[in-house]
């Protein structure tokens, strides 16, 4: 005797929510800090694949960083909001309560312009001030694969804040539709 398959699909095992702090970690480390710390760092080298003599000064270094920064905190921002506020809608993560994000989460802007500005900001402020420490530590001119290797360690560092600041804006702006 066949059984009927109309509506009797198994069910989709249910998984829990994962603790807010949990979900910011591995998104901000994993997915906007080192996956894009490798992306801009394979586009910066594929840009320059044909010029391999290259050197680059510490004033090259801040011009790329500064328009890299600006670049990464707008694109990174506007592509991540309908993700997390999917992920917040489907309970991939559980929201905290707002009143208790605390630190820097609390001052992030609960609405879309002010916080893509912080973003931004965010993303070229830890570009600069980071690659700016490291052109005091390293031999400069940088050759082609030495500022890649810099600039994804980073766009890593860079990407994980401006992360950080956009899931916080998801969370704050209280807006789980897309």
């Amino acid at each position: 005797m066949a059984k009927s398959m109309a509506g009797s699909a198994p069910a989709a095992p249910t998984r829990s929510a994962k603790p807010f702090n949990s979900y910011l970690l591995n998104k901000c480390i994993v997915g906007y800090g080192i996956i894009n710390g490798i992306i801009n760092a394979v586009i910066f080298y594929l840009m320059h694949l044909s010029e391999p003599e290259l050197l680059f000064s510490e004033a090259d270094i801040f011009h790329d960083f500064a328009l890299t920064g600006v670049l990464l905190g707008i694109l990174l921002f506007v592509i991540v909001v309908p993700l997390t506020r999917m992920d917040l809608r489907k309970g991939v993560f559980s929201g905290p309560n707002v009143a208790n994000l605390g630190g820097a989460a609390s001052l992030v802007p609960a609405s879309y312009a002010p916080a893509l500005l912080v973003a931004t900001v965010a993303a070229t402020v830890s570009l600069m001030g980071v690659g700016a420490f490291a052109c005091v530590l390293l031999p400069l001119p940088l050759t082609v694969t030495g500022l890649m290797l810099l600039k994804g360690l980073v766009c890593a560092c860079a990407g994980a804040a401006a992360g950080y600041i956009t899931i916080c804006y998801v969370v704050r702006s209280g807006k789980s539709e897309a």
